[in-house]
């Protein structure tokens, strides 16, 4: 009980220099507003994300799959879905590379989808501000159904996968609702979070593979356990 009085009672003290500046057009200039940026505001702060690893990504062929109705679990319903042996095909590429890089990733099961393994950076890796704010979290694939992947990617990655036809953001991308219905459980999806479509042939699953590895690239900061393999 003192804990949980005593970090409500930290929260209102540092959200007070906040509201005061909020009310008066900002912090003043000088050494009052440095201390008060650099200590309540700064901590806050989110990267200018400009960084991009998918810089070669060939525009998608064909139609767009169609989705389901729901919001969650969001999933393509259609003939886009691969056949049985490309399916095999794409879980073991997915499941090779993050055990080549267990370094950086483990796979315990998701907390989005608790029906399929997700892959989350280990502790002790540096994290992005959008890493930490899905708690680590990679992506995972639906293995059980359409074997289409929800990854979490850079803003240029993302708007690039997204126009280059590959994905579509998650439904509910952007929103707290998770985050508000679980009271802190589950994470903010931020709008970095997309859906890439289940890939058709083998060409299409060295593309899904090349998204997944820029995945793991965006939410780690300056890769200190090496470059992926």
């Amino acid at each position: 009980m003192f804990f949980c009085i005593r970090t409500r009672l930290c929260y209102i003290l540092a959200a007070l220099p906040i509201a005061v500046f909020a009310l008066s057009g900002g912090p003043p200039y000088n050494v009052l507003g440095w201390l008060a940026v650099k200590f309540v505001f700064n901590p806050f702060k989110r990267e200018n994300e400009k960084t991009e690893y998918l810089t070669k990504l060939p525009k998608r062929q064909g139609e767009q799959p169609q989705m389901g109705t729901f919001a969650v679990p969001q999933r393509q319903r259609d003939r886009c879905r691969p056949r049985r042996r490309k399916k095999c095909k794409l879980m073991a590429e997915h499941d090779l590379f993050f055990t080549r890089n267990a370094q950086i990733a483990n796979r315990p099961p998701s907390m989005l989808e608790k029906y399929t393994d997700a892959a989350h950076v280990c502790i002790g890796v540096l994290l992005t501000a959008v890493a930490a704010q899905m708690k680590r979290k990679i992506c995972h694939a639906h293995g059980t159904s359409d074997h289409s992947i929800h990854v979490t990617l850079s803003l240029i990655d993302c708007k690039r996968a997204i126009e280059s036809g590959w994905g579509q953001r998650f439904s509910l991308a952007g929103t707290k609702l998770f985050k508000d219905l679980t009271l802190g459980h589950l994470p903010a999806i931020p709008l970095e979070y997309i859906l890439v479509y289940a890939p058709r042939n083998e060409e299409e699953i060295q593309v899904v593979m090349q998204i997944v590895k820029a995945s793991g690239y965006c939410v780690q900061v300056r890769y200190p356990l090496g470059r992926l393999k």
